[in-house]
């Protein structure tokens, strides 16, 4: 990482971290209004990143990304910077105010004569906050209003997803880009929140294992427990090194479709399994104060089993990976590892 992204991450864990504090996330999940949250994130204009704000903006969206994940972020600054480049990458104008992304796999629309849409999109993460929504239909992307007619919904981290009805709604604007592509960023958002999720979770775990005694000495002491917090350790690094490479080899090739849908899925798959593991770890390295409403922790596990799922399961970017390689050959396959890194 280069100094200046260096300094961009110490800002954003300095303007991020007050979100991250239980008392907040608590009145959240409650049903509170985020707009107010949303109103201090804005503040900080991170959300222009693909707006003209960063000379180089993938790699800039990665550490903000991971910031937005370390500090589980009650706001929809991950979708708005990852609409963003979608619509960056549909040559459209950028577009004010919060956005929620749409995946394929919940987003039904069907186009009038006149131009006008109709449909539903669902699983809208904090979609009641949000201005607008870029949505796939066919083979491109199209900005919507978002205009009553929503039904707020929740994942396991008691996070809104968000249900829509458009009737007869005109879009914003549209341009060309695939379905594929929009699951692709999607999948990559997710994966980079999940690397800075995973992060949080293996300082907190290092800290409670050096302060909890048993026996009189740290329980970090005990060979099985610094065995599992190694293994956590190994799947923080991995981790964040699969979402930092992808987003590397993304920034290389100025957005491609190809690469942001290979780049995705590895980082998918990656970040999924480590999830999984560092949030089993962490449970059980904590006991039974992990699951408790004062402690922090599982406000982090619940977001990572939520994300993991989200826009692709690593079971499912592993079949999609896998079938993609298959289809090139045997005499490809080792080319597109080495190319790969």
């Amino acid at each position: 990482m280069d100094e200046s992204r260096r300094i961009l991450e110490e800002s954003a864990d300095r303007s991020l971290a007050k979100f991250a504090e239980p008392a907040l996330l608590r009145q959240m999940e409650a049903g509170e209004d985020a707009h107010e949250v949303w109103a201090s994130v804005a503040e900080m204009g991170f959300e222009q990143i693909f707006a003209g704000a960063s000379d180089d903006p993938w790699r800039d969206a990665c550490v903000i990304l991971k910031a937005c994940g370390r500090h589980v972020l009650p706001a929809p600054l991950p979708e708005t910077l990852m609409a963003g480049a979608l619509i960056r990458r549909a040559g459209l104008e950028p577009v004010e105010g919060p956005i929620a992304l749409g995946s394929p796999r919940y987003t039904e629309l069907a186009l009038a004569d006149a131009g006008d849409v109709t449909g539903r999109a669902s699983h809208l993460a904090w979609g009641q906050v949000c201005r607008h929504a870029v949505l796939p239909m066919l083979e491109q992307i199209l900005v919507l209003p978002l205009e009553g007619r929503t039904h707020s919904e929740r994942n396991i981290g008691r996070e809104p997803r968000d249900a829509h009805v458009f009737v007869s709604a005109t879009p914003r604007a549209g341009g060309p880009l695939p379905g594929d592509d929009v699951m692709a960023a999607g999948a990559l958002m997710r994966a980079a929140q999940m690397a800075g999720a995973i992060e949080a979770v293996l300082a907190m775990t290092l800290q409670y294992a050096r302060e909890r005694q048993q026996f009189g000495k740290p329980i970090g002491s005990f060979q099985a427990i610094q065995h599992q917090l190694a293994i956590l350790a190994g799947h923080a690094a991995a981790a964040t090194r699969a979402v930092d490479a992808a987003f590397e080899r993304v920034a290389e090739s100025e957005g491609d479709g190809a690469v942001l849908q290979f780049e995705a899925a590895i980082a998918k798959i990656r970040t999924g399994e480590a999830a999984s593991a560092a949030a089993s770890i962490a449970h059980q390295t904590h006991g039974a104060i992990g699951f408790t409403d004062e402690h922090r922790l599982h406000y982090f596990t619940r977001r990572l089993w939520s994300w993991r799922s989200e826009f692709g399961t690593a079971a499912w970017w592993s079949e999609r990976l896998g079938r993609e390689i298959a289809s090139k050959g045997a005499d490809a396959f080792w080319p597109s590892v080495t190319a790969a890194g």
